[in-house]
């Protein structure tokens, strides 16, 4: 165990650190009306008192206890315009402006530089609910049938009253997974869906006596994702050296969240896959070349020509025990490939700081488009999330020598010609891909904080106003 304060389950958000494994997810990006931040509050607290927030500790119950009086468990998230509106006082603005500068700034002026959001992601496309400071609270629903959804929207919307204007009520964000099967959910290109799930130390192993972690589970530093502790460099950027004990607490556990719409062009992404086969590199390699894993969830070794056909792990656990330390020159997965990019795992030729995000992502489908509605959550918007896009997820790859200039082959902004996809071979010569496009398009992201419960309770009851 590394050296921390203990870490309370129960002042955590549950979306943050386990999340809600429901069928259905409805997302509200709600805007604070003109002086009814009062309303708002009470909004807020009448949540909190009907236990609509469900904490990290024995969350399941909580959750099932929720249903059976007809709601659904929620979270909770605030932008940083919406901290004002709140009447946070100035110095907790200003710590903010200071540590969490990206939080602070909003997504939409960052997205070129720090996001890679150009040409057709460019923030003037972006869906107006996502225009900067266009909205203040972040509202999350959670439940298998989407008709409690409905019945649970009609219910926050009367107890919320003229807190927040109509239309973000009116425009939710919708998203269902694509199959009932828990096991095997994927996304909308067919790749297996859910697979990475960051444990966290104090958290997930709390208490004395649990079990031993099962094949392919470690534990991380809860700095990672919390704010209060130390990550994996053993920084705490939350350090506050106040004499005010109610400054710290309001920060402490935390977490900062980007929540990204991204539409997913199917036809283009099947299209370019079948345009790159050949009779040595079948449509299925191909596919497990560009993400990193076969079409069962196993990633990609340097062995297999082919998919394996032996047994395979039989949970998502068994499916992560793996890094790339075994393949240095690229030839299972290559370098450029989506995964070995987002989560490097001792790849020897990636920096020791690895960036780890919880991510929380749900397929959406609509009469004009599909895509993923992704949710992400982390101890720092710069040094995570915005990192993995803007620099491994849009620049050359890891890996020397390596004549790959292909942005991230799934999710990275292809304008131009897309540049080259190079494929390690032991018998060369290397295989190439060409002819990216913009597979995914951004239609908005949006950054808040989801505050601890007992700093939720602060929010809605006004604690810090002397």
């Amino acid at each position: 165990m590394s050296a921390h304060p203990p870490v309370n389950p129960a002042h955590l958000q549950n979306l943050v650190v386990n999340g809600f494994d429901t069928h259905n997810t409805r997302y509200f990006l709600l805007h604070i009306a003109d002086t009814q931040a009062g309303a708002a509050r009470q909004f807020l607290r009448t949540l909190l008192d009907q236990g609509w927030v469900v904490n990290a500790d024995n969350s399941r119950n909580q959750a099932n206890a929720l249903l059976q009086h007809q709601r659904c468990p929620v979270g909770i998230g605030f932008t940083f315009a919406g901290l004002q509106a709140m009447g946070l006082p100035t110095h907790y603005q200003r710590l903010f402006q200071s540590r969490a500068t990206a939080f602070a700034e909003g997504a939409a002026p960052r997205a070129s530089h720090r996001l890679a959001d150009t040409g057709p992601s460019a923030v003037a496309e972006w869906e107006p609910a996502f225009q900067a400071r266009a909205a203040h609270l972040f509202l999350t629903l959670h439940a298998d049938d989407p008709a409690v959804l409905d019945q649970c929207t009609t219910t926050l919307r009367t107890m919320a009253g003229p807190a927040f204007a109509p239309e973000g009520w009116a425009q939710p964000f919708d998203g269902a997974h694509l199959g009932h099967n828990k096991k095997s959910r994927r996304e909308h290109f067919g790749f297996l869906d859910g697979i990475t799930n960051p444990l966290i130390d104090g958290v997930h192993r709390h208490t004395p006596g649990h079990a031993e972690l099962k094949v392919g589970q470690k534990l991380l530093p809860p700095g990672e994702f919390l704010l209060g502790y130390g990550n994996s460099d053993g920084y705490n950027r939350w350090l506050i050296a106040s004499e005010d004990a109610e400054v710290r607490q309001f920060f402490a556990d935390g977490s900062f969240s980007a929540f990204r719409k991204m539409e997913q062009n199917t036809e283009a992404f099947n299209t370019f896959v079948q345009s790159q086969t050949s009779s040595a590199l079948p449509e299925e390699t191909v596919r497990a070349k560009l993400l990193g894993r076969w079409h069962d969830g196993q990633v990609i070794t340097p062995t297999q020509a082919t998919p394996p056909t032996g047994p395979k792990p039989s949970t998502r656990a068994g499916l992560n025990d793996f890094d790339f330390s075994a393949d240095p020159q690229g030839q299972g997965c290559p370098f450029g490939a989506h995964i070995r990019r987002m989560n490097p795992r001792e790849d020897p030729v990636v920096p020791v700081r690895k960036r780890p995000l919880i991510r929380r992502g749900i397929p959406y489908t609509s009469p004009d488009e599909r895509g993923l509605l992704g949710l992400f959550f982390c101890a720092s918007l710069e040094d995570q999330f915005e990192h993995l896009l803007a620099e491994w997820g849009n620049k050359n790859p890891f890996g020397v020598p390596n004549p790959s200039s292909a942005k991230d082959p799934i999710v990275g902004n292809h304008e131009g010609s897309g540049g080259v996809f190079d494929i390690p071979s032991a018998t060369g010569p290397n295989p190439q891909l060409c002819g990216f496009k913009p597979f995914v398009k951004t239609k908005g992201t949006l950054y808040s904080f989801f505050p601890s419960l007992p700093s939720l309770d602060v929010l809605a009851r006004g604690i810090y106003e002397k």
